[in-house]
């Protein structure tokens, strides 16, 4: 118990601190032909969404119990 509040707690602050990590990587070296297209980003963002309740939604039937798990 006291190793996953551990791991927890890691986490936890990993994740915090990620953004401060973000000002020290140069965002400008990084090109992509398909940048300068009108669109381009609210499109992606779009089917990124799209594709995370697909994956969501599939976890789902796989993990789904029966109505009859808590009257056991």
């Amino acid at each position: 118990m006291k190793t996953r509040k551990n791991i927890i707690y890691s986490l936890v602050i990993i994740t915090s601190l990620m953004p401060y990590l973000y000002v020290f990587y140069d965002f400008g070296k990084i090109k992509f032909s398909i940048d300068h297209y009108v669109g381009f980003y609210p499109i992606f963002g779009f089917i990124a969404c799209l594709l995370l309740i697909i994956i969501a939604k599939l976890i789902g039937v796989f993990l789904k119990r029966e109505d009859t798990f808590y009257d056991e």
